[in-house]
């Protein structure tokens, strides 16, 4: 009986210690909220698509110099309506299925044809057709010249016969593949079995936790291991004064503010106007964000190729009110000119920096009324147009076409992403004529046109352009971090500490 004791106890201790070496192989990276979708072909927040870079894999993919190059594609040839396309021969869903011509043509026809409303229907409906010339080859047909179709096809491949479910997670062919989801608390990811390439670290556990504090709290308990953007600005140099790891780097995302114009007085451009001059975004910049960012005058960053500066809107009060004078907008006898709604997250930095925009409003005489509200209602809000303003940021914008969808007066929802119905002629015009020009310096210029108007017009209100900010654990070695930071970095993440006995 002794030994049968012994022998109990010797197990369990072997069982705990292969559990805590299972635990310590794990990465575990935090997510600001839970994903709304895991379907590449419907998805557009910033959750869901950090996912799905890890678990799916598109046609062409990024580089650093924001190009377009081949991901599962080995070869390709693009004429001004005709696109080839060579597949690579050796990319597997995590399945075990091999991605092939089916596959890329069913995933795309299920946008453009599907009963099931997609975000990038606008940004593809100029495929006219695809064909399947061989198991791996295809031809792509467009009813006109698209300069950015490259950059357009960067999204996730679905297996063919894949139907839309907001339950499901289709298999892809990423690095990872989703093997556990504990709704609106946690994603559990393997390796793909079937991928060529492997991730140096083989189990990713993607938390979502919304309280920036409670992250903090996680990252000091060790219980995450990286978080990207998400640890409030003022906690990053006590846990920076605590050994973990703060890597910095300017970032290419753009933080805004967007407006619905066809709401009046918002419908006028002077009010617009008006509204800009009077944010204050220096101080905003230095007492919220902590310098974490830069003032931003464009949607494009000046990394981009076809960046232009123009005028950037300087705080000045006094010239808002010249504004809102000019078009008749008076103060009532408690001193206001109107109010709107301002929507945004609950996340705690927008939360303060609402109340920054709202002390500065009120100062020319609009009462803002902040609605902070959970994600999904937030962004559902969002995509119906049902606001007066709103804060938000874009995410991984590389190509200057990006103008098109979301300011071209027919790229309104469920088209495309001009959620303010901002409409301009002239504008239209150009966003058509950059979109079918191939020659890089003909478009830069068309661009810079686009982006000087759209200073003038202000259909959204330029705010900054983030910093990216990575704190991770001492107990892992982390390389580069792409400048949006998307979540691509995590398969070269190894986490160096290993369980002892």
């Amino acid at each position: 009986m002794k030994n049968l004791k012994l022998l109990f106890v010797i197990v369990i201790f072997f069982l705990g210690c292969f559990e805590n070496k299972g635990e310590k192989e794990t990465l575990n990276v935090c997510l600001e909220s839970f994903p709304s979708l895991f379907d590449p072909r419907y998805s557009s927040d910033l959750t869901s698509e950090r996912v799905l870079s890890l678990t799916h894999r598109g046609l062409f993919k990024l580089n650093e110099n924001m190009e377009a190059v081949g991901d599962i594609v080995e070869n390709y040839s693009l004429e001004e309506k005709k696109l080839k396309i060579e597949l690579k021969r050796d990319v597997f869903f995590s399945d075990g299925k091999k991605l092939d011509s089916d596959d890329v043509i069913y995933t795309l026809n299920s946008i453009l044809k599907g009963e099931t409303p997609s975000p990038r229907r606008g940004e593809l409906k100029a495929i006219e057709k695809i064909v399947k010339t061989g198991d791996f080859t295809l031809e792509f047909y467009l009813r006109e010249g698209v300069a950015s179709i490259l950059t357009l096809l960067n999204f996730g491949i679905v297996k063919n016969g894949e139907t839309f479910s907001p339950e499901k997670f289709p298999a892809g062919a990423g690095l990872y593949h989703i093997v556990k989801i504990k709704r609106g608390i946690e994603i559990e990811l393997e390796e793909n079995p079937y991928s060529k390439d492997k991730p140096k670290t083989k189990r990713v556990t993607l938390k979502a936790i919304e309280d920036p504090t409670l992250r903090s709290l996680e990252l000091l308990r060790g219980s995450l291991d990286i978080v990207v953007n998400d640890i409030p600005y003022d906690s990053i140099k006590s846990l920076n004064e605590k050994g973990f790891q703060v890597i910095r780097k300017n970032g290419t995302n753009y933080s805004y503010i967007g407006i619905n114009c066809k709401k009046k007085p918002l419908d006028k451009k002077n009010v617009r106007k008006a509204l800009a001059y009077a944010i204050n975004r220096k101080a905003i910049l230095k007492n919220i964000l902590n310098g974490f960012g830069r003032e931003a005058d464009s949607m494009l960053s000046p990394e981009n190729w076809a960046y232009q500066a123009t005028s950037k809107i300087e705080y000045n009060p006094l010239l808002s009110e010249e504004l809102l004078e000019k078009e008749n907008i008076k103060r009532d006898k408690q001193g206001l000119r109107g109010s709107f709604s301002y929507k945004t997250s609950m996340n705690k930095t927008s939360k303060f920096i609402a109340e920054a925009i709202r002390e500065d409003l009120r100062k020319i005489g609009f009462d803002l009324k902040i609605e902070t509200l959970e994600w999904g209602t937030f962004y559902g809000d969002i995509k119906r147009g049902n606001f007066d303003l709103f804060s938000l940021n874009w995410i991984g914008i590389n190509d200057p076409d990006a103008y098109r969808y979301r300011f071209s007066s027919s790229m309104t929802p469920p088209s495309g992403f001009n959620r303010g119905f901002y409409s301009n002629f002239q504008l239209d015009e150009l966003l058509l004529k950059g979109s079918r020009e191939f020659d890089k310096e003909k478009r830069r210029e068309i661009y810079s046109k686009v982006q000087e108007i759209l200073s003038e017009e202000m259909p959204y209100i330029n705010l900054w352009w983030p910093d990216i900010v990575v704190i991770a654990s001492p107990k892992v070695r982390i390389g580069d971090v792409p400048s949006d930071g998307n979540f691509s970095f995590i398969k070269d993440v190894e986490k160096m500490e290993s369980s002892k006995f």
